[in-house]
């Protein structure tokens, strides 16, 4: 139970996030990302998503409350607030707080729901304001650094079978207790709303390579095609299976607010909704599809093998994202032939000229700065260059910078803000 004492810290906290929502920046920083996701701006913006990093930004012995509903208030207000008022980027601070659907499904069959293994070795929660975070609020967190073990789960194509589309379960008696106690706690200070789901990925490539193995799947792709087209197949299924699920189930929720977007941005448009039936139709919504696992595939194979059953997903969408770690330059032809394509990862291994020439104003350049200058020897001199020379390639792209991936900041939190001054200056220069 929330005790009074952790009440008060929740409210005080929340009153300092309403003050903030005022400031009349944040209008003008959520005009420039309508302009900018509109594709009417070449003005750069900036977002920093520490991701992995907000375990030592926000620790655990810094939360004061208790109890564990509390805490992970607690721990979302703080970090909000330290984005706005410590990193200070482009992200807008909105007088609202957000009271997720308790959705669960069963997984894909073969392993049990919540089931570890070395790509998900660490569980992060998808916040609409912080996008990825590890979930440092809870009782005993420990983030995991070392390698796991890793035992392929498909050894051949007869295990197939063995696949099941994820079942949609939603708790909504659990669901009206969460709200009920935090519209009690902050309806009078922030608008407290219920929303259901509201990131939509297609990572099919994850998924498949989670249960056979990165390096088999490569060697399926000569030795074993047809295998790989069933296997995305069920899981081209599978997806559409479960956005069936939520539209059923009343589950989705529109994205074209401050929601995390892509692989880094925020979904604030006026292209969406297109129709009044809000988001009950795929059509008032942003997806995302990417294949980074795909990095060193030829474009033509990436096309055959994954792209072709992405584009399927996607295309019911009102806008897509697409993409993440892995290059583009050379496949941005079969990503263009989604017509509702609107956001694309420049990855810190793009060519970013190519990328520049070949994107245009046609979508949101959306760049991913190399995470590994940040984090170790953090030299100021050549990220200047480095960000100048970005900069200078794309004067004529919707552009964003998208720090993220910063697993760790060396324990200074304060190089976050170190970050958004040198970008800013590198804006104001160029």
């Amino acid at each position: 139970m929330i005790s009074k004492m952790e009440r008060q810290l929740i409210r005080d906290l929340a009153s300092r996030v309403k003050e903030l929502a005022k400031d009349p920046v944040m209008t003008e920083r959520k005009e420039s990302w309508y302009q900018h996701n509109d594709l009417k701006s070449t003005k750069p913006l900036l977002l920093v998503f520490p991701e992995g990093g907000w375990r030592e930004v926000i620790t655990p012995e810094m939360l004061v409350c208790e109890d564990e509903q509390a805490r992970e208030m607690e721990w979302m207000l703080r970090a909000r607030l330290y984005r706005a008022e410590n990193i200070n980027d482009d992200s807008v601070v909105e007088n609202s707080w957000e009271v997720s659907k308790i959705i669960t499904d069963t997984g894909w069959g073969l392993r049990k729901p919540g089931e570890g293994t070395a790509p998900v070795g660490n569980v992060f929660q998808v916040d609409s304001t912080i996008g990825y975070c590890p979930m440092v609020w809870t009782k005993g967190f420990s983030f995991n650094e070392k390698a796991m073990p890793f035992h392929p789960l498909i050894q051949d194509a007869s295990d197939l079978k063995k696949i099941k589309a994820p079942v949609v379960s939603y708790d909504e008696t659990a669901t009206k207790q969460r709200f009920e106690i935090q519209q009690e706690i902050l309806g009078d200070i922030l608008n407290v709303k219920l929303v259901g789901k509201k990131y939509i990925i297609f990572n099919l490539m994850e998924m498949y390579t989670d249960l056979r193995g990165l390096q088999n799947v490569m060697y399926d792709l000569y030795e074993e095609p047809e295998m790989t087209h069933e296997a995305m197949s069920i899981f081209e299924e599978g997806f559409r299976n479960v956005i069936r699920q939520y539209q059923e189930m009343n589950l989705l929720e529109l994205n074209n607010d401050f929601s995390y977007n892509g692989t880094g941005g925020v979904g604030y448009t006026r292209d969406l909704p297109q129709d009044e039936n809000g988001a009950k139709s795929l059509k008032n919504l942003w997806a995302l599809a990417e294949s980074q696992e795909f990095t060193n595939v030829s474009p033509a194979m990436h096309e055959e093998f994954v792209m072709q059953y992405e584009r399927r997903l996607l295309e019911p969408f009102g806008l897509a994202a697409y993409g993440c770690c892995e290059p583009l330059e050379n496949k941005l032809d079969y990503v263009f032939q989604a017509p509702n394509m609107r956001r694309i990862s420049v990855s810190p291994w793009a060519n970013i000229e190519l990328c520049a020439e070949r994107i245009g104003k046609r979508a949101v350049y959306s760049w991913k700065p190399n995470p590994s200058y940040f984090i170790n020897d953090y030299n100021e001199e050549f990220l200047e260059r480095y960000v100048t020379e970005m900069l200078k390639a794309t004067r004529d792209n919707c552009v964003e910078i998208i720090l993220k991936d910063t697993h760790t900041c060396q324990k200074d939190p304060g190089r976050y803000r170190k970050w958004t001054d040198l970008c800013r200056r590198c804006m104001e220069r160029v």
